[in-house]
């Protein structure tokens, strides 16, 4: 079994937030006042995915903070005007040559969108994709998703695993069974967690930004090398805690993280482990576990005294067994 990197403590890794809103569609500040609050929580880069408006610009960007091209495309639901339907999170993607022109700066897009049938999910990602876009399904269970749409569509690099505005309105913000569905049925998919955040106010009790983000371990910090890391996985999610290292060395998968209550390693069709210190108490900054053969994936949820969660991306065994 090869041995494998996937978040390594002695590189510098981006904080990042993929999903929020901004004056441009429903959110509650202008774009220069949001890359302002993010700076100030110490975020490297957002990308701006207001609804059905793309946005694409490089005004806000510097040498320590940039603003990668998104939008949230929506409107796409069985009934119309009703909710839940299907939200994508779009990605501007530097590092294809698109089949169809690139989406421009503020180009908007009607809503709702016709319903045809059950292909009209497969048919909005494979638009975007079309037009030089990665493709994150947002939100799932807040959209009552059904868990057999983790397998019948296709094109979505992501998951959206954790929303956190969402944890304040029908508390519905976490994603991660229909990512393990997905993974159980053979997709190779990422898990994001984000903010969805339509108010930036630092002085909100609940503030509704700050409290999901990924960390990407990319190049350079840049729209290539952000997009590039991204589409390899290189990166975990967190709502609190940090993954500082995780990989497979001999056979086992090793994980070292910020002081956590719990770590707990998912795996398909066998369990993984469930480490904890239950008689002290004592918090863990680090866990193991053996790869067996016939796992078909490995991923690591780190939780902290508050219930805060870190999820790595997933580890697929097979990729470990193949030969040279």
């Amino acid at each position: 079994m090869k041995d494998a990197v996937y978040v390594d403590k002695s590189k510098r890794t981006y904080k990042g937030n993929l999903h929020l809103h901004t004056t441009w569609s429903d959110g509650s500040q202008e774009a220069s006042d949001v890359v302002a609050a993010f700076k100030d929580k110490g975020y490297d880069f957002i990308s701006i995915t207001d609804h059905d408006v793309f946005v694409r610009t490089t005004e806000y960007d510097s040498d320590s903070f940039i603003v990668l091209p998104g939008m949230e495309r929506g409107g796409l639901n069985h009934v119309p005007d009703t909710d839940p339907g299907y939200h994508f999170g779009v990605l501007g993607d530097p590092t294809i040559e698109s089949e169809k022109e690139q989406f421009q700066h503020l180009q908007s897009f009607e809503v709702p969108i016709p319903w045809e049938g059950s292909h009209s999910p497969q048919k909005l990602i494979d638009e975007m994709r079309a037009h030089g876009n990665l493709v994150i399904f947002n939100h799932p269970e807040w959209h009552l998703t059904r868990f057999e749409d983790m397998v019948q569509y296709d094109g979505f690099f992501a998951i959206e695993i954790y929303n956190h505005a969402t944890e304040w309105t029908p508390s519905s913000s976490y994603g991660a069974a229909y990512w393990d569905h997905a993974l159980q049925n053979g997709k190779r998919v990422f898990g994001i967690a984000a903010d969805d955040s339509h108010n930036h106010d630092p002085n909100s009790k609940l503030a509704e930004y700050g409290g999901g983000w990924v960390s990407v371990q990319a190049e350079e910090l840049s729209q290539q090398g952000m997009i590039t890391a991204l589409k390899k996985g290189q990166f975990y999610s967190s709502s609190g805690p940090e993954i500082l290292d995780y990989r497979v060395v001999d056979g086992f998968v090793n994980v070292e993280c910020s002081p956590c209550q719990h770590i707990m390693f998912k795996a398909f069709p066998q369990r993984g482990p469930f480490l904890g210190k239950f008689e002290t108490g004592e918090l863990m900054t680090s866990g193991s576990m053996m790869i067996q053969k016939d796992m078909q994936y490995i991923r690591v949820e780190c939780v902290d005294e508050n219930g805060r969660v870190a999820w790595s991306n997933p580890i697929f065994v097979g990729d470990l067994t193949e030969e040279e």
